[in-house]
Formats: C-alpha cells, sequence, structure tokens
C-alpha cells in the first residue's frame, strides 16, 4: 500500500549491549590467561587484574540497564 513504512534496522538494545559486554570481558579474561601461559604475566598478579575485569564489566551491565531501563519508561505504548 502507498504510504506504508518499511520496517528499518533497529537496534539490539539492551540484550545487544550485555553481550557485547560479557565478550569483551571473555576476550580481555582470555588474553590475560594467554599472558600467563606464557609466563609474560606471574599467575599472583592475574587475580587482581581479573577481579577488576569482571567488577567493571558488571559496571557497564548494570549501567546498561539502566539507561535502558530509563529510556524505556519515556515511550508511550
Amino acid at each position: 500500500m502507498k504510504g506504508e513504512l518499511e520496517p528499518g534496522p533497529s537496534s539490539a538494545g539492551l540484550p545487544g549491549v550485555l553481550r557485547l559486554t560479557a565478550g569483551l570481558a571473555v576476550l580481555a579474561l582470555a588474553g590475560l590467561a594467554g599472558l600467563v601461559v606464557l609466563d609474560v604475566l606471574p599467575r599472583e598478579q592475574l587475580a587482581p587484574v581479573g577481579r577488576r575485569i569482571l567488577l567493571l564489566s558488571l559496571i557497564v551491565a548494570l549501567a546498561s540497564a539502566a539507561i535502558a531501563g530509563l529510556a524505556g519508561s519515556g515511550r508511550k505504548s
């Protein structure tokens, strides 16, 4: 019909952001584990850095959820 709009590309939204955050955290931890296996980074230093990466990922995930909640509350159904 004339005047109908075709659906455009939609964003992934909150699930996409959370998936991206989790993927980046896994890549960072895998990189650190590789450095430990190659003896570039001592094993004693891995725990604090890994913990910081996990905490940073949690902060990003919570902030993304809060932003999605705030943006969703402004929409009218």
